[in-house]
């Protein structure tokens, strides 16, 4: 199981299932080809409302029932409301028939979740057999008769996976944007230790920002988590902030636009209608290295060769306070790790960690949307930054971050306001800051 299959399931969960009418029994979730494969699709369906058996053709971790045909599922017709079948449909020789064989026992209001790679690797598991588009999709539904509601091709590798969604009749789509469950919660837990709260910096962050705005004078401004609206309120200028639930304890500009949702919605549904090219953007969403990584490729996807992007949280003081589950009030999560994958697999880009309180900045500058290296590498990125990693000593420590008045960066800042001035293209605007910085240990 990869990082963006079992997102794109929580999405197929959210788009036809999350609103779904209650039903007097519980929903029976099948899910075909479902044995706990470095993880799997279980924990979408976890409350009552479903009753999930995982079938398989052997035994193992998370198989309920073990299939004697791989082509026959132990099920009465129009039994099942929920099918799922994810990674399976390559490994299967004869995948027409293992299709027709979920519509058969999916009931007549039900959904079928199909999701399958359309490139990858070879993985024999104990074959591999094929790749899929959209038209392998719609020909399924002509040749078992039923209706294809939705499909969409994920670009993330190196699998790109297929996503559909068949029924055997035509059910609502969504009406809207599709919102995720994922939501930052509110702080109501103990404080730690006063080791563990520890927080550096002689720079507030929010200083800081304002000295990029006055610098910078974006033409739009866009922030992911808006919290309370302090660093939104910064912005002289048009902007957007996103945030699926803002405690907005300050009054917004009548130039600024507010989403309240996930930016992961925000940018699936709404950008490209919604956003030009961001001249500055602020990452201080989901404390999750992958949501902040998600958040960074759509931005530079869009971006300009002036634009700037800053991350929030790059430097915890404590291993605590870089844990993937709170349990601190100063808390990182691991966003940490996305200052080392970008030095890792994007050494293009210019990379200018500051000394900020109270958990630091990352400035990111030299954004490319034509550069494929995250989307094509992001399912191992994920798997290898997910890993239970403690922050070094020279994170905790900050070795290496420049103060925010260091005159590095206000030399970076001015050449990238002229760049921006100018016009100037992405390679004279990385040369212009990488001279900059020259004399620092930045990079």
């Amino acid at each position: 199981m990869h990082s963006s299959s079992l997102e794109n399931l929580s999405l197929c969960y959210s788009r036809y299932l999350a609103d779904a009418p209650q039903k007097p029994q519980r929903r029976l979730v099948v899910d075909v080809g479902g044995a706990n494969v470095n993880g799997g699709y279980r924990d979408v369906f976890p409350d009552a409302r479903f009753r999930y058996i995982a079938v398989d053709l052997a035994e193992g971790e998370g198989v309920d029932i073990v299939l004697d045909d791989p082509y026959k599922l132990p099920f009465e017709d129009g039994s099942v409301d929920v099918v799922i079948s994810g990674q399976m449909l390559e490994h299967c020789e004869f995948f027409w028939q293992a299709h027709a064989e979920m519509m058969r026992v999916l009931a007549p209001d039900g959904v079928l979740f199909l999701i399958a790679p359309s490139a990858g690797p070879i993985h024999r598991y104990p074959v591999d057999c094929y790749r899929f588009y959209p038209d392998a999709y719609r020909a399924l539904a002509k040749h078992a008769g039923c209706h294809l509601l939705d499909v969409w091709l994920d670009e993330r590798g190196p699998w790109r996976d297929l996503v559909g969604v068949f029924a055997k009749q035509e059910l609502p789509r969504s009406t809207g944007v599709a919102r995720s469950t994922h939501v930052l919660a509110p702080v109501d837990i103990p404080p730690g230790t006063p080791e563990e709260e520890a927080t550096r910096g002689s720079v507030p962050y929010l200083t800081t920002l304002a000295g990029l705005h006055e610098t910078l004078r974006p033409a739009l401004y866009l922030e992911i988590g808006v919290r309370h609206g302090r660093s939104l309120a910064l912005a002289g200028g048009a902007a957007i902030g996103v945030d699926p639930a803002p405690d907005l304890q300050v009054h917004l500009p009548a130039t600024t636009r507010l989403f309240e949702m996930a930016s992961d919605d925000f940018f699936r549904d709404v950008a490209a209608e919604a956003v030009t090219a961001p001249d500055l953007a602020f990452i201080d969403g989901m404390h999750l290295f992958e949501y902040a990584l998600r958040d960074f490729m759509h931005i530079e996807r869009m971006a300009k060769p002036c634009t700037l992007v800053v991350i929030d949280d790059i430097h915890p003081s404590h291993p605590a306070q870089a844990e993937r589950e709170r349990r601190t009030r100063v808390w990182t999560g691991d966003i940490w790790k996305l200052h080392d994958c970008l030095a890792q697999v994007r050494p293009d880009l210019v990379l200018i960690p500051l000394d900020t309180a109270p958990t630091g900045l990352l400035l990111v500058a030299g954004l490319d949307p034509d550069n494929r290296v995250l989307w094509n590498q992001y399912n191992p990125i994920v798997r290898r930054y997910s890993a239970p990693i403690e922050p070094s000593a020279a994170v905790r420590q900050r070795t290496g971050s420049l103060a925010p008045d260091d005159p590095r960066v206000a030399r970076a800042l001015a050449a990238l306001a002229r760049c921006h001035e100018s016009g100037a293209a992405r390679n004279a605007v990385v040369s212009a800051l990488r001279t900059a910085l020259a004399d620092g240990s930045a990079r």
